[in-house]
């Protein structure tokens, strides 16, 4: 029993040995494959929210706004000018927010 357990005493010595390098290795190359990744975890979904925002729904929206403004000015709503004004401005806006921003700041 005595030369059993010396036996595997020694199997287990050989295998530490034997798995030390690569725990080392291990240790040393995942924090450079971490910083590897460039920019925060969070940029590809606030920049899917961001391209939603400002191309699908913006023009979506801006196209029932101005659908409705033109309605309002055919029947001659009063007001309805400075609603297509309105619409006008918030359409440039929401569609062309992403220039608008890389414009001001470079962004």
């Amino acid at each position: 029993m005595i030369q059993l357990l010396r036996v595997m005493g020694s199997k287990e010595k050989t295998l530490r040995l034997l798995l030390r390098p690569f725990f080392v290795a291990t240790i040393l190359l995942v924090p450079i494959a971490a910083q590897a990744q460039s920019g925060s975890p969070f940029d590809s979904g606030f920049t899917s929210l961001q391209n939603l925002f400002t191309g699908t729904i913006a023009k979506v929206a801006s196209l029932i706004a101005i659908v409705i403004g033109g309605y309002q000015f055919a029947h001659g709503e009063p007001g309805a000018k400075k609603s297509l004004a309105g619409v006008a401005a918030g359409t440039g806006i929401a569609v062309l927010a992403t220039n608008v921003l890389s414009w001001l700041w470079g962004a």
